[in-house]
């Protein structure tokens, strides 16, 4: 038995079979790649990282070995979906398949870098995009809507005159508690919109910010007396200061463009046939 594992002959025969088989094997898969499924080096990578990112250490040998068996599992259970037609009508799949080719139409699109011409005129084509907006310095005394002993505006009302008499007079001690701050300082015109509404914030913006109070102004809470310390007016940054804010606006503009145009170009292969639509 020796002698015969000895045998070149014998081995010559062994490493042919071999070669056959795995050749067979081979032309197997090479023919049938929905037969085969290969975890690469990349995806092995991936896993591993992912792993380290969730559980703060990296993978051992049985850690990867699930991952890859899912791994596996999954891709087997897609292929054999598919074989089946399971996925044919199936919006969900659609939609992601939709998303997963508009990431790639923008992954591969380039955009050629602009002119200073053309971002000096993006700056002041596009003017409402780079704005500072207008903010408001201002103290505020509260008084509800929902007052039962005295309305609110009458309670503002009174209370204006009291502090027309007496300027020293502890303004925080008036009104009604408040659940936001009484006093804010260079408050946006979009955050005072969103604090107190639109109506609050077009009559702030048309008192004088003389350090007086006024009102009874109302807002989407009840009513305020408002004292306006400092008012700034929108402005437009010279295109110096904002150009970097101003070339990323355009990039942006300009890849959602030419990503919309090579859509469009990918549905232009299509023939769209709406059935029934010829009876109406």
């Amino acid at each position: 038995m020796t002698a015969l594992l000895r045998e070149p002959l014998l081995h010559f025969a062994v490493a042919s079979l071999i070669v056959f088989a795995g050749h067979a094997v081979w032309s197997r898969y090479a023919s049938s790649p929905e037969d085969t499924i290969v975890v690469t080096a990349a995806e092995l990578e991936r896993m591993a990282a992912l792993y380290a990112a969730e559980a703060g250490s990296l993978p051992n040998a049985a850690d990867m070995q699930a991952m890859v068996t899912d791994h596996v599992r999954d891709v087997a259970l897609a292929r054999e979906a598919r074989r089946l037609g399971l996925h044919i009508g199936d919006t969900v799949v659609d939609r992601r398949l939709a998303q997963k080719m508009t990431f790639l139409v923008s992954d591969l699109a380039e955009i050629t870098p602009p002119t200073e011409e053309e971002l000096r005129a993006w700056h002041t084509r596009h003017a409402h995009r780079f704005q500072i907006p207008a903010r408001f310095t201002f103290d505020h005394i509260y008084f509800s809507a929902d007052r039962k002993r005295q309305p609110g505006a009458q309670a503002a009302a009174e209370t204006l005159q009291r502090l027309t008499q007496d300027s020293s007079a502890d303004w925080t001690a008036l009104g009604d508690p408040f659940m936001l701050s009484r006093a804010y300082g260079e408050l946006p015109l979009r955050e005072t919109v969103r604090l107190f509404g639109e109506p609050f914030a077009g009559a702030l913006s048309r008192l004088p910010a003389n350090g007086k109070w006024s009102g009874p102004v109302q807002s989407a809470f009840g009513y305020h007396l408002v004292r306006l310390k400092q008012k700034a007016d929108a402005q437009l940054p010279p295109f110096e200061d904002v150009r970097a804010t101003v070339e990323k606006d355009w990039q942006d503009a300009q890849r959602r463009k030419d990503n919309a145009e090579a859509i469009a170009r990918i549905v232009e292969r299509y023939d769209v046939v709406i059935e029934g639509a010829d009876d109406r």
